[in-house]
């Protein structure tokens, strides 16, 4: 269900300002409601349309783009004319896609607010005089009043917009988790995580936590799914801290403080003289990588973690097993559930069946903060797996479901009809399949 953001209230509140202020804040698309409509009525304007057809059919037309509006699979900021909610049926639609927000101004207020040029192209206002406008004010407040909340709009639209944030609080933050993209995620994420098993009952799962989106969004993911779950699991997030120039760790844990997680934020000092000194003209990936795991590997036992939980992807593992098969490594890839610390704990990939596009989809409709947490990234452009990224592009414009496409081949070895000799024998390992 979409859970859009609707600001109401009489022409003049400053729904459009703070409409625009509030969606800058959140990261979040917005939309004039007026304005779409001259969008889509080849630039004739709500006034206009008043003036020729009439307010009743104007009416209707503003409620059919509001319900289209409503079933947008995304989180947007809409500011609604200042008749909307009085149409029969729009308050409900809107209710019921989202939170109502009623920016309460006197009609005093308003008559200073509105200039001549603005009220220009409002013929519900410029054609009345005082006492009808009165009349009209009057009679919309009792549908204004349905909202969920009511603001002071007498102040300025900064102030306005922080009143909304405040009143609204765990309802902002938890809204991207209630849009249509992320619970399709979500059922994506539990299906592929039962497949292979990933979860049982007293799991103690470290999650790796860098400061992507990758693993923001596995954390978003696990804390939903954590109360899904027939059986208990605990989730544990932590970070490895290499010490990076702008690695701005203060973010990251303000962030998940404000999402209620726990973050075990380890902070290993000296490590960029190790890798300068290991790695001196070169990214120094593969060193650090083995650090990060080291590092969380460590806090396996020392936590008393059974699983640890990382955020790859099915970009990952189909850059990975090409890269195996192109360097010679085998027929291998990032598994969704190996074994780890020699067979104490295992490791698992929730994301594994996944694509990355679907993952940054859903990512924009959360506020993750923005965090450079590696120094090499215009050197990775050099490595094997961004190669292998633009191969795959490059490849999809022939085989336009190449990865759904591997995702199947890799779950369906045929032993018999490769080239590793511990498979030979006279019994039929593929079943006949060739």
């Amino acid at each position: 269900m979409p859970q859009n953001l609707y600001l109401i209230g009489f022409m003049g509140c400053g729904k459009s300002r703070v409409g625009k202020l509030l969606a800058h804040r959140l990261r979040r698309p917005f939309v004039d409601l007026d304005e779409q409509f001259a969008k889509e009525h080849d630039g004739i304007t709500a006034g206009e349309f008043i003036r020729t057809y009439g307010e009743d059919a104007f009416r209707k037309e503003e409620q059919l783009l509001l319900s289209k509006l409503s079933n947008n699979q995304v989180f947007i900021i809409i500011s609604t004319g200042g008749g909307a909610p009085a149409y029969s049926g729009n308050l409900e639609l809107m209710k019921n896609s989202g939170k109502v927000i009623f920016l309460n101004a006197p009609l005093e207020v308003i008559e200073q607010r509105l200039s001549v040029t603005e009220t220009a192209d409002r013929p519900l206002w410029s054609t009345q005089d005082g006492t009808a406008r009165r009349k009209r004010f009057d009679a919309r407040q009792p549908y204004y009043r349905q909202a969920d909340c009511i603001v002071d709009a007498t102040n300025t639209p900064s102030a306005v917009s922080t009143a909304i944030q405040k009143k609204l609080g765990k309802w902002l933050v938890d809204a991207p988790r209630r849009t249509t993209v992320f619970r399709k995620l979500l059922q994506q994420v539990a299906r592929d995580s039962a497949d292979f098993g990933l979860f049982a009952e007293n799991d103690r799962i470290l999650v790796g936590v860098s400061g992507g989106e990758d693993s923001l969004m596995l954390m978003h993911l696990l804390t939903v799914l954590q109360g899904r779950l027939p059986f208990p699991i605990e989730i544990i997030p932590a970070t490895i801290d290499l010490g990076f120039p702008g690695f701005r760790g203060e973010l990251l844990q303000a962030y998940c403080a404000k999402q209620g997680w726990s973050l075990k934020y380890i902070k290993v000092d000296g490590i960029q003289e190790l890798l300068e000194k290991n790695s001196p003209t070169e990214a120094p990936c593969a060193l650090c990588s083995r650090l990060r795991r080291g590092k969380l590997h460590g806090l396996l036992e020392e936590l008393n973690c059974n699983k640890l939980a990382l955020g790859q992807h099915l970009d990952d593992l189909c850059a990975s097993f090409l890269i195996a098969l192109f360097r010679g490594g085998g027929l291998k890839t990032m598994g969704p559930n190996v074994a780890a610390d020699g067979g104490k704990a295992r490791l698992i990939r929730p994301l594994w069946g996944c694509r990355k596009p679907e993952i940054h989809q859903v990512a924009q409709l959360f506020s993750f903060p923005k965090i450079r947490s590696c120094p090499h990234e215009k050197a990775l452009r050099n490595g094997d797996r961004h190669f292998i990224g633009e191969l795959l592009a490059h490849l999809q414009e022939r085989f336009p479901d190449i990865y759904s496409a591997m995702r199947h081949s890799m779950g369906d070895l045929r032993l018999a009809h490769l080239l590793d000799r511990r498979f030979l024998g006279d019994h039929d390992l593929d079943a006949g399949k060739l």
